[in-house]
């Protein structure tokens, strides 16, 4: 069974069914690529260049907006839509989806006379005045045709494309991520390609095999598409394991998705950093569970209520979308918004987030301030940290204000609430509901602001890919500092090697916990690992520090002595350098301490610099001690040095500052060189152990999953015949790869093997995973030379894999590139001496196949037939090793020997001719007459004169080319009707679609290309 139909009848059907179920019109347009280009499938459409269904839309208009509207006007509201034209897919995307969702207007309603009245294109509010439609096999013509596998419109506009794999292709959310970039021309290449007009309306993407599917926007990366696991407001209960019936359901339902379109999309970022994100399925759930609590609760007590969202999983944006969905349902859009905060970088935080609400934030500055705010009758956004006012001002700030219509969102609720500003809060706002969100669990006595309305858990984080695992790694005494118990023990540790005398001076000297933490000495040994530890385990990777001192004095002297200790390095890795930020104190006034570490233009710089790739900053480590602990989001932070006593949420907090996801980052560290992992049990004794669960493991168990993977991977060889891998059985290994599907299940188990590797090494692991990543780093890259399958270049194998495997192919005499040799070159038959014939048989057929697969889309009659004599040799001769090469070279010669050109194509100089006359001649049944042949011959000519004068215009094939190329079809279809030939005549459209293919394959070919008849 082909791979399309186990996609269509495994994926697609069953798609479409459930489509149907929740609603939605469902069509199958066409089951192969000759029914394609018919009236069915252009769906009313004047052309398939159109991604709109006009039809449908100007009747849904009507029946949103009323029949006062005249043909002219609806005419102009979809010229409206149709007509945006930006210079990006992006801008395109963002101008479309705004008047989509705030509507357009026309110059009189001719019923009631009212000027410039507003015309909807969708009904966001009643639902059922919109058509559901999905279309399977929908086709588009662009830069390149595409045929989507379900595409699905609302009131005729596309808002969703689906792009459906067979379950069992290895890796199919990778495939299907490609076809899409392809599809909207987002994959950087250097010709256009695909149809971005179809993703300008584009709500989100989805690409299901059925057990997986996840959605993305048109921005993401392949990192970025993450799976819907709850179908809320069904129950999960009533599904299977099939990732594809809950997002269907939890995304696709109609509410949902004009719900997730509407209030649950941003866009952030600025410039071409800008990326468009819809929200996780936590982030809806967690919404609309607040929504339905706040509406059906009887008492203010049960009105409020607690969102735990582990740090990373974007709890900011929860805030954000809240607002949102809450201005959207008419009960509730009177309520103001107060945030409420207590630390100022949180405040800049939100208050930056918060601006994707598309309000003004107001942030009041005293009591006084935030009672006018809350005074009037606007239903604004305001802000406030809690630190500004004294005791009983907060009181005082709502004294007269109904606060029944206040919705109060509290950010990191777990460090106010217990403090007398959560007191007063309460106390203030008696009658407001109260939504307070934490990153941390609360601890097991809270109850002040309710039960929990909404949890998502570190674990569900982890199983996501919204957040990385966290690995711990204490470091030993012999390295720096190790907690063992007691402080005496510990200090004693430290200064081992010294006498009891000299113990007991130094004792006397720094006679606290605080003064050894801040010893010179001490600080400049654990710097100089510090850095040694980074440049060996992260920058590799291009990944960044952050080290936490156990005070502001210490964070100065770190600083300093990571500087010293990187200089000695500079050969090796260049100039990179630290930066300390700390707080400012009321007691600073001493000229002692250097002011400029805790300015805010300093902490703002460092920190802008900071999130820069290392290619393009030099700041790889950032020195804190109490700030940038809690709502600093830097994905490029892979590791945290810390040497700090920090328990409970205060840990938790700092820790997740490493567990943001960031290109090609498998795994967040935290390097302990405190002690705080001896007591991390101890310091989370209040929470319950499923809420911390995994929240750091050690990286002995990192160590255990590399035992897991390297079984796996030499099992997937043992299992099937090859029974070692080593220098001996190479060739039996790379044979064993010849089938696609078998190379694929080798690219997933080699990829983890590699990454665990990676992430572990230089940390000490037993050398026969080494030797095994070695020559199983040959068998890939001699599987991706002699199979031509690029697909074997694995993106994300680490920096320290990549040069440990280079170093052994490099003392083994083999090129490090992997620069399959062609047919063509003289080299070939020199690539085969002293080989086996099975090694040789091997090399030929793969070469071939190879040859016959790059240009079979230049010439695909000439190549199609050429296949097909391949594969009669190899069956005939199969196990035949001697007969085999002999009978492959043969037909190699006739290969390199060029196919046979007409007299006539010979002297105008026009090979590429003959895979024209080729495609005409193809549409005829059985022998055609020299007279026929003659017409093909003169149209070949004709046409591709005019061809290959047109290409060479600029843009030809791009977006500003469009009219260029309808002038070329329509002289080939002039020329077509001139012959008055009846097959010509009747395969019109299918003929000048291979035409235009064919004419885009062979552009090199033809241009400059002189035809004189």
């Amino acid at each position: 069974m082909s791979s399309w139909i186990r996609e269509a009848a495994y994926v697609e059907e069953k798609f479409l069914e459930q489509l149907e179920s929740l609603g939605w019109d469902t069509l199958i347009i066409a089951d192969n690529d000759n029914k394609h280009r018919t009236a069915k499938a252009l769906k009313g459409r004047d052309s398939f260049k159109d991604v709109i269904l006009e039809d449908i839309l100007s009747e849904a208009i009507v029946k949103i907006n009323g029949d006062w509207l005249k043909d002219e006007q609806i005419k102009e509201v979809i010229a409206t839509l149709k007509n945006i034209n930006h210079s990006s897919l992006f801008e395109n995307n963002l101008a479309s989806t705004a008047l989509l969702i705030e509507n357009t207007s026309v110059d009189v309603n001719h019923a009631t006379g009212a000027k410039s009245p507003t015309v909807k294109y969708i009904d966001f509010e009643n639902i059922s005045n919109n058509h559901f439609l999905a279309l399977s096999q929908f086709m588009v013509d662009g830069a390149q045709t595409i045929i989507p596998d379900i595409t699905l419109f609302v009131n005729g506009i596309p808002l969703v494309v689906i792009e459906c794999k067979a379950p069992d292709v290895t890796d199919p959310i990778h495939e299907g991520v490609n076809q899409l970039k392809r599809y909207m021309n987002t994959r950087g290449t250097e010709q256009s390609e695909g149809a971005s007009k179809l993703f300008h309306t584009n709500a989100f993407v989805v690409v299901s095999a059925r057990t997986q599917a996840k959605s993305g926007t048109i921005s993401s990366n392949l990192e970025h598409y993450l799976s819907w696991k709850d179908p809320y407001p069904r129950d999960l209960s009533e599904f299977g394991k099939d990732e594809q019936d809950i997002l269907v359901t939890g995304m696709l339902a109609p509410i949902n998705l004009l719900e997730i379109m509407r209030d649950f999309s941003v866009v952030m970022g600025s410039g071409r950093k800008r990326v468009k994100i819809v929200c996780r399925y936590q982030q809806y759930r967690a919404v609309k569970k607040t929504v339905k609590r706040i509406l059906e609760a009887n008492t203010v007590e049960e009105r409020n209520g607690v969102i735990w969202h582990t740090q990373g999983s974007g709890k900011s944006l929860t805030m954000v979308f809240l607002v949102r969905h809450l201005r959207s349902i008419k009960e509730q859009q009177e309520y103001k918004i107060l945030f409420v905060v207590d630390r100022s970088d949180l405040q800049e935080q939100l208050e930056e987030t918060a601006t994707l609400i598309g309000e003004k934030i107001d942030t009041a500055l005293n009591a006084k301030d935030l009672k006018k705010k809350l005074s009037n009758d606007v239903s604004n956004i305001n802000m406030t940290m809690m630190q500004k006012f004294n005791d009983g001002e907060f009181e005082k700030a709502s004294e007269g204000v109904d606060t029944s219509k206040v919705l109060v969102l509290i950010d990191e609720a777990h460090r106010t609430q217990y403090s007398k500003f959560g007191s007063a809060l309460r106390l203030a706002l008696p009658d407001a509901v109260k939504i307070a969100f934490t990153g941390t669990p609360v601890e097991k006595t809270v109850g002040s602001f309710g039960s929990y309305i909404d949890t998502y858990k570190i674990r569900e984080a982890v199983e996501d890919g919204a957040t990385v695992p966290i690995i711990y790694e204490g470091m030993t005494s012999n390295d720096t500092l190790e907690n063992k118990g007691e402080f005496d023990a510990k200090f004693e540790d430290l200064f081992a090697e010294l006498s009891t005398e000299q113990v007991e001076a130094i004792k006397r000297k720094y006679g606290t916990k605080g003064d050894i933490l801040e010893a010179p000495k001490r600080i400049e040994a654990i710097a100089k690992h510090m850095v040694e530890h980074y440049i060996k385990n992260i920058l590799p990777n291009g990944y960044k520090a952050q080290v936490v001192s156990s005070s502001r004095k210490a964070a100065i002297l770190y600083s300093e002595a990571i500087n010293k200790a990187l200089k000695a390095y500079k050969n090796e890795i260049g100039e990179l350098r630290s930066s300390v930020v700390i707080s400012a104190k009321h007691n600073d006034n001493s000229d002692d301490f250097p002011k400029e570490f805790t300015t805010k233009s300093h902490k703002d710089s460092a920190v802008a610099e900071f999130k820069k790739p290392i290619e393009r900053s030099d700041l790889a480590f950032l020195v804190v001690s109490d700030m940038l602990l809690t709502g600093f989001d830097a994905p490029i932070e892979q590791v945290m040095y810390l040497d700090k006593k920090l328990t409970a949420h205060n840990l938790l907090q700092a820790i997740a500052r490493v567990n943001r996801t960031y290109e090609g980052k498998t795994r967040g560290l935290i390097v302990d060189y405190y002690g705080v992992g001896a007591h991390l049990k101890e310091a989370l004794a209040n929470y319950e152990d499923a809420d911390v669960a995994d929240v750091m493991q050690d990286i002995s168990c990192e160590i255990d999953k590399l035992e897991l993977s390297h079984r796996k991977v030499m099992q997937f060889f043992s299992q099937n015949g090859v029974e070692e891998i080593n220098e001996q059985t190479l060739e039996d290994a790379v044979v064993f790869l010849a089938e696609e599907k078998l190379r694929s299940e080798f690219k997933m188990h080699y990829k983890e093997f590699t990454k665990l590797i990676d992430f572990i090494l230089p940390h000490p692991i037993k050398r026969y995973f080494l030797d095994d990543a070695k020559i199983l780093g040959v068998i890939k890259n001699e599987a991706q030379r002699r199979y031509r399958d690029e697909e074997l270049q694995i993106e994300g194998i680490g920096a320290k894999v990549k040069k440990l495997i280079n170093e052994h192919l490099v003392s083994q005499g083999i090129e490090t590139r992997v620069r399959p040799v062609s047919i063509f070159d003289d080299e070939f038959e020199d690539a085969l001496k002293d080989r086996p014939n099975k090694a040789v048989a091997s090399e030929m057929e793969h070469a071939l196949r190879y040859t016959i697969k790059i240009n079979i889309d230049k010439d695909p009659i000439y190549y199609k037939s050429l296949a097909e004599k391949l594969e009669k040799i190899i069956s005939e001769h199969k196990g035949e090793w001697d007969k085999l090469v002999e009978k492959l070279s043969k037909f190699k010669k006739e290969i390199v020997g060029g196919r046979e050109i007409l007299e006539v194509f010979k002297k105008l100089g026009c090979d590429v001719c003959m895979a024209y006359y080729d495609m005409f001649l193809s549409f005829y049944d059985g022998e055609v007459s020299e007279k026929t042949k003659d017409v093909i011959i003169e149209l070949v000519i004709n046409s591709l004169s005019i061809a290959a004068r047109d290409i060479s215009r600029v843009d030809f094939w791009g977006t500003t080319g469009a009219e260029s190329r309808n002038n070329l079809q329509n002289y080939l279809v002039g020329l077509l009707a001139a012959t008055k030939d009846a097959v010509l005549i009747n395969n019109i459209a299918l003929i000048k679609e291979r035409f235009m293919s064919l004419t885009k394959e062979n552009q090199k070919e033809l241009q400059g290309l002189k035809l004189d008849n």
